[in-house]
């Protein structure tokens, strides 16, 4: 490989590729940068998997629920001021927006009171299809039922931050969920999302799963 494609950015070089009208090029480049940027994601997810293993081990269960609320005080407040006011159909968007630059392979429906987003999780549901709660790498699998775990007998331990930042959290702060989520629960499985187009048609029992009521 030559030295400035060594030190341009891929992105940079895409462009480059594009301007000389040498598509073949660009969608090798692209192909190259999409490879890199799963190798990243990879090692980031196992990164933070780790991570909450081991404080959920060394601290105990409850403090993998610290650890990301922590994170949801430092990042998430400032980032989601003003969601509950979003329109529903932008929360679907972003959601989806979300999801693809996450790997998935989203397939939408709806019905008269929600969307429904179903698609195979480049992150979490990644983990569970790989095996990683398996030997060797072994990461935590936390068990409830509990609110972080939505009720469920077991979660793995990566999709906490679903039911913690984009559940419990919200609904303290907004009354509303960022979105209703059904992670995976074996390998395959798809993760599926509930947009409701009314909020305040969201079940009493979505609350409740997550140790919350609905406000009156």
């Amino acid at each position: 490989m030559e030295r400035h494609d060594l030190e341009t950015p891929t992105r940079t070089l895409v462009e480059e590729a594009i301007e000389r009208g040498d598509a073949e090029a660009a969608k090798k480049l692209l192909k190259a940068m999409e490879a890199d940027w799963l190798r990243n994601k990879d090692y980031s997810i196992n990164w933070i998997t780790s991570l909450l293993s081991f404080i959920g081990r060394r601290m105990g269960e409850p403090a993998v629920e610290e650890a990301l609320r922590d994170f949801g005080d430092r990042y998430l407040r400032e980032r989601r001021a003003g969601y509950a006011a979003v329109e529903p159909s932008m929360r679907l968007e972003g959601l989806v927006r979300a999801m693809k630059a996450n790997g998935a392979d989203v397939e939408l429906s709806e019905d008269d009171e929600k969307w429904v987003a179903s698609f195979r999780c480049g992150s979490g549901g990644k983990l569970i299809d790989d095996g990683a709660y398996a030997a060797p790498r072994d990461y935590m699998t936390l068990h409830g039922p509990t609110p972080v775990t939505f009720g469920r007998e077991t979660l793995p331990v990566y999709c906490a931050h679903c039911s913690v930042n984009n559940e419990i959290e919200p609904i303290e702060s907004t009354g509303v969920p960022v979105t209703i989520e059904f992670p995976p629960e074996r390998p395959g499985e798809r993760c599926v999302h509930h947009v409701y187009k009314d909020p305040e048609s969201i079940p009493q029992e979505i609350y409740r799963r997550i140790g919350k009521e609905k406000l009156p």
